[in-house]
């Protein structure tokens, strides 16, 4: 006969391990996706800068006698625009306009990467009237300058008519250079930005594990998957190649200790090499 298990202290035969069913195993999967559902990235990174590239719009504003003023991105990468932040009577208004490739001053300013201070828009062809259209707002006078990073055209800065009554007096020179001065310190938080946005659209989509009504989340949140995602999204080419880059080494990582240091040797390697090029290049040039 076979003995009973006993506890040495009560005597009680001891209760072994239930075995999970299949409707806890189920429940405990809800309960660990509940979990991880409350953490928000949405705007955890792109709010503070959002917030630091308005307040140094006003500030720029005021500094050049405009309150109106926008700062306008890239949108896609075949040279289109649209508004980031604006401040001014028609700002809700003109957040939903976009610019098309080559077309108004901003897109002439973004593509030749040369400021521009027009006196009066009906005089001037490249301005583009579809903004006046869809704000109701009377633009006169612009004066815009490009957002522009060490190795990239990011966006444009641009102030819409002076404080008081028409006609509006011409925004002088001294004045373009203010909108320079604070153009630099834009387009560094500008590409932050755009950077940040697509790490928050990145995480968004790996937390989630991909798009709705996919077959299997673990598919679709893989690296070959998420590569796939990224080379459609709507982002500035750099950040998305960087993202790319990323994700392609979080996928040699995950294989193994020897996958990750090889990563780690060859990501070493091409930095010295880098550098050593750079230097190279440098004392060439006589610096």
């Amino acid at each position: 006969m076979a003995k009973k298990i006993k506890s040495a202290a009560t005597g009680t035969k001891k209760k072994q391990p239930r075995k999970k069913t299949s409707a806890s195993a189920s429940s405990l999967e809800v309960q660990i996706r509940a979990a991880v559902g409350v953490v928000d990235v949405a705007d955890s990174l792109t709010a503070p800068l959002k917030r630091s590239i308005e307040n140094l719009l006003r500030l720029a504003a005021s500094s050049v006698g405009s309150d109106e003023a926008s700062v306008l991105v890239r949108d896609g990468n075949k040279g289109g625009l649209k508004f980031l932040v604006a401040i001014g009577e028609v700002a809700d208004k003109i957040m939903k306009v976009r610019i098309p490739p080559g077309k108004g001053i901003a897109g002439f300013v973004f593509s030749s990467g040369q400021p521009m201070a027009v006196t009066d828009v009906a005089q001037e062809e490249t301005f583009y009237a579809e903004v006046d259209r869809a704000t109701g707002y009377s633009t006169q006078t612009i004066l815009a300058t490009p957002l522009r990073t060490s190795s990239e055209m990011v966006g444009v800065l641009e102030f819409v008519n002076r404080l008081g009554d028409p006609p509006y007096e011409p925004f002088m020179p001294d004045e373009m250079d203010k909108a320079a001065h604070y153009a630099d310190a834009i387009a560094t938080l500008v590409d932050a930005y755009e950077a940040a946005d697509l790490v928050e659209i990145l995480f968004e989509r790996m937390l989630s594990g991909g798009s709705k009504g996919a077959a299997k989340k673990e598919q679709a949140s893989s690296g070959t998957e998420l590569r796939k995602w990224l080379k459609k999204v709507r982002a500035a080419p750099e950040h998305r190649d960087l993202m790319l880059m990323a994700v392609s080494l979080r996928d040699i990582a995950s294989r193994g200790d020897a996958e990750r240091e090889l990563a780690r040797d060859m990501l070493d390697a091409l930095a010295r090499y880098t550098e050593k090029n750079s230097a190279s290049g440098m004392t060439y040039l006589g610096f």
